[in-house]
């Protein structure tokens, strides 16, 4: 596990990393690198930096991702447990200023950047059961997501978060009537965090068919914005008919723990 590890890390720093012309060089024992490329660790162990995200030194087992697994007494690699927090969701992707970035729901889509929405919403007036009133202050803004394919919130009737089968988006559901089944009404729920796979404080990744675990941000053009100018950027699926796009960048997604109530009642 530990060479494949190395493997997969070593060759997407090479795919998408570029030095910079004017980044000097150091060295780490005899060897000589870039620091945006790769991290020496006590001046003997190389490892590569892959979408802005630094991998680290496990000794005799090589270089690991740590959103992806952890390192057993300096010697053996431990792949993370799946998640059972709420998370928020964060972007990394190797151009500039592309990274670090918070995923937001709003509009049924999961977006990132400067132009992308938070849509959450509550209204006191609504009720989760007949006598029951909420309170809207005791939830956030945050777009926070359940492993299995919820998302954190309380509306009647829930809502999911999916990929789309026809064009790999990433989506979320509206939220459905409260009498209807996870199968029912609603486009998407049937597909409910499936080819998904989720760790603890890890990776958010679309795990099928041995593709990529890296995700697309394809660029939209809002209503009325010009080029550089109301942008925002929906994430897809690395599936054959987004590989190609022009208008993508490779992302990857970090899941972090947090407080449910930190989402919100419902998105919109």
């Amino acid at each position: 596990m530990a060479v494949r590890a190395f493997a997969v890390l070593a060759l997407a720093a090479i795919l998408v990393s570029t030095p910079t012309a004017a980044e000097e060089m150091k060295t780490c024992g005899s060897a000589s690198y870039f620091p945006l490329e790769y991290t020496c660790y006590n001046n003997s162990a190389l490892c590569p930096i892959s979408f802005t995200r630094p991998s680290v030194s496990c000794g005799a087992a090589g270089c690991y991702a740590p959103e992806q697994f952890s390192c057993e007494d300096g010697t053996t690699l431990k792949t993370l447990p799946d998640a059972t927090s709420p998370f928020t969701l964060t972007a990394f992707g190797n151009r500039p200023g592309f990274g670090n970035m918070t995923v937001k729901a709003c509009g049924n889509y999961l977006a990132i950047g400067a132009n992308a929405r938070e849509c959450a919403a509550c209204s006191s007036s609504a009720a989760a059961r007949p006598g029951v009133s909420i309170r809207c202050s005791e939830y956030g803004n945050r777009t926070v997501l359940l492993p299995g394919g919820q998302m954190a919130v309380d509306v009647p009737g829930h809502q999911y978060w999916y990929v789309n089968p026809r064009d790999g988006v990433l989506q979320f559901t509206e939220a459905l009537p409260s009498n209807s089944s996870l199968n029912a009404t609603s486009p998407g729920t049937e597909f409910a965090g499936q080819n998904v796979k989720v760790y603890e404080n890890g990776f958010f990744m679309y795990d099928r068919d041995n593709l990529p675990h890296f995700w697309l941000a394809c660029l939209r053009t809002l209503p009325g914005g010009a080029i550089g100018t109301g942008r925002t950027w929906r994430i897809y699926a690395p599936i054959s008919m987004n590989i190609g796009r022009g208008d993508c960048e490779q992302i990857k997604l970090v899941a972090t723990a947090t407080d449910r109530k930190r989402g919100a009642y419902r998105y919109d």
